[in-house]
């Protein structure tokens, strides 16, 4: 290889290390909701061992080592296929895929890594020890066509969808980037995964690095390093707008510290004084029981009802300040659970809560929705509780791109047919119009054994003009 290729693969490694550091640093990975900054830890992976594989290529130019040829071979091949493995994972790691289908398609890129390293192995111990180096058909099939190219064009298509959903939720600016980022992938993929040295066999006879030099007029290395600019830049643009995400949670962790305090106030306030009220009219009361008799007795007597209705009063001054008390989305699966707790504690019945809401999936409802969502739960348990004669009873959470849904089932004697037809069950009332004031639906069946209550709820977008601005800016 002629040396002056030297700085081209010098800055080729650089660039994509440099995309592999930036990465993999990532900071508010554990905070975040986006599935791309939870997957970009892979990315940066390829990023480092892709670079580094491109920095051995240089060595082999400078030929520091020349007795140790085979060895950095191989030490560059092995570099390569980790690279594009950790490529195709982060595209299937981002895929909007079912769970359950996840589990096995994200095995797909190390299996494949794992099958070209026994056959790489098993190549070397068969034939010789310099196989690959004299018949590269075998790392050109499997590390370039299947591994680079398949790796590529999975990413790329993740991308893509990820940026379909941020349109769905109004957010079109970060879409248009998503989309950006899967074209320069894209365009990385088809260079790195199909333009391969010139060799015997189809297409590697046909589309290969010289065709490329001849159409484009310089070596296919300027290419590369072309879109590994363009990778780093869009990657770049795309993470800023994150920053918008930990605004918002900022926002709302200084919202639920006003909540805390104030629930802290109002804890201070029971303690300071109805529970004061009523320990002194118990000890009141005491002292009547053993002195029943006697003017004091009457006017301790009238002193204890006086006690009981100033706590009466201040235990309704309570609920009123509490009544309202409203539920954020991102708190809303973690407090149905302490709820499920809470009927689990004091009642003799099975109720679990179950999920599946992949966090790409995840949009948007006000703490208003979220609100009416919990106290519908909170009514559908409790009417279990009292109706339904079940032993068990269950809380389903889902979620998809379009809406979220909430079910509760039980397996005990089912609603009767006069109750699920007529409007006039408070309890099925208030659930309704709950339903309704967070526009989604609401529906209750009777089933062979037990009861269903569903409401589905579509997600909302993001209508905040300045946000909007904020997040493009």
């Amino acid at each position: 290889m002629p040396e002056e290729y030297f700085f081209l693969y010098l800055i080729y490694g650089s660039v994509f290390i440099t995309m592999g550091l930036f990465a993999i640093q990532r900071k508010d990975v554990k905070v975040s909701n986006f599935q791309l900054v939870k997957a970009m830890k892979y990315l940066g992976i390829f990023g480092i061992a892709h670079g580094l594989s491109e920095w051995v290529t240089m060595v082999v130019i400078a030929d520091l080592y020349p007795d140790s040829y085979t060895t950095i071979f191989i030490i560059k091949q092995v570099l390569k296929a980790v690279s594009f493995a950790f490529l195709m994972y982060f595209g299937f790691i981002l895929l909007p895929l079912k769970e359950k289908l996840k589990k096995w398609t994200n095995k797909i890129p190390f299996i494949l890594l794992a099958s070209w390293f026994g056959g790489f192995i098993f190549l070397m111990s068969y034939y010789s020890f310099d196989y690959h180096i004299i018949h590269p058909e075998y790392n050109t099939i499997f590390l370039r066509y299947i591994l680079s190219f398949l790796g590529g064009i999975s990413s790329a298509l993740a991308l893509y969808l990820n940026g379909n959903l941020m349109e769905k939720r109004k957010l079109g600016k970060i879409a248009s980037k998503y989309k950006k980022l899967a074209v320069i992938i894209l365009i990385y993929g088809i260079i790195d995964g199909l333009f391969v040295s010139p060799d015997n066999f189809f297409p590697a006879n046909v589309i290969n690095n010289d065709l490329f030099e001849n159409i484009f007029r310089f070596p296919i290395q300027v290419g590369k390093i072309a879109t590994g600019i363009g990778i780093n830049i869009l990657l770049v643009k795309v993470i800023e707008t994150f920053s918008w995400e930990q605004k918002e949670k900022l926002n709302l962790l200084q919202k639920q510290r006003t909540i805390s305090e104030e629930r802290r106030k109002l804890g201070m306030e029971i303690h300071d004084s109805i529970i004061q009220v009523l320990y002194s009219a118990g000890l009141k009361v005491e002292y009547i029981m053993k002195n029943k008799t006697g003017e004091k007795a009457d006017e301790l007597l009238k002193e204890v009802k006086a006690d009981l209705n100033s706590a009466v009063d201040k235990t309704r001054e309570f609920l009123e300040s509490t009544a309202t008390q409203t539920v954020e989305f991102e708190d809303l699966q973690s407090n149905l659970q302490k709820l499920v707790d809470e009927f689990n504690n004091s009642h003799d019945m099975d109720i679990s809560l179950k999920s599946e809401m992949p966090s790409y999936t995840l949009g948007q409802l006000s703490p208003e929705k979220s609100t009416q969502v919990y106290y519908i739960v909170q009514e559908a348990i409790s009417n279990v509780l009292k109706h339904s004669k079940a032993t068990k009873a269950e809380v389903f959470m889902y979620s998809n791109y379009d809406y979220l849904l909430v079910r509760v089932t039980d397996n005990g004697i089912g609603i009767s047919k006069d109750d699920l037809h007529k409007n006039k069950q408070l309890g099925i009332r208030s659930m309704r119009e709950r339903a309704e004031r967070a526009e989604g639906s609401f529906k209750i069946k009777r089933l062979q054994n037990g009861t269903m209550v569903e409401t589905v709820i579509p997600w909302e977008g993001t209508e905040d003009e300045e946000l909007n601005k904020s997040i493009v800016s």
